[in-house]
């Protein structure tokens, strides 16, 4: 499991999404400085699936077309993949989570193209904890 909070690289300060009973003994700055509780940020994955290999300019302009869509939201992603399927995590700028509503926007935007055969949005899982820790 990889550390997310480190004092450096060999010391982690947590290993896991803290129980709940650790999360009532955490003051508010603290929460917010591990991003538990209230500050839990929450991001989704997107798979796609390409009806015909994409390469090129044309996979240039649909990947322009889609961190356009992301920006304009105020959100940001990360993945890429290949000709044929491409796997992204979208997550908010700066701090905060995804809503159901940027789920449905970016899943929307990717159905409406016809070089899209098929995508998937995943479930809300914790940016910072993984998806081991998904509530």
């Amino acid at each position: 499991m990889a550390y997310r909070f480190t004092i450096d690289s060999n010391t982690p300060i947590l290993k896991h999404l803290p129980s709940a009973r650790k999360l009532a003994r955490l003051n508010r700055r603290q929460r917010k400085k591990l991003r538990v509780g209230e500050f839990q940020e929450l991001v989704f994955e997107v798979s796609i699936r390409f009806g015909q290999p994409m390469e090129g300019l044309q996979l240039d302009a649909f990947v322009d077309g889609f961190i356009n869509l992301v920006e304009s939201r105020r959100l940001v992603a990360g993945g890429g993949g290949g000709r044929l399927e491409a796997e992204w995590v979208v997550s908010t700028w700066g701090r905060g989570s995804t809503t159901e509503e940027d789920r449905r926007a970016v899943l929307d935007w990717l159905l409406s193209h016809p070089e899209v055969a098929g995508a998937e949005a995943g479930v809300f899982v914790d940016g910072w904890y993984g998806w081991q820790d998904a509530q």
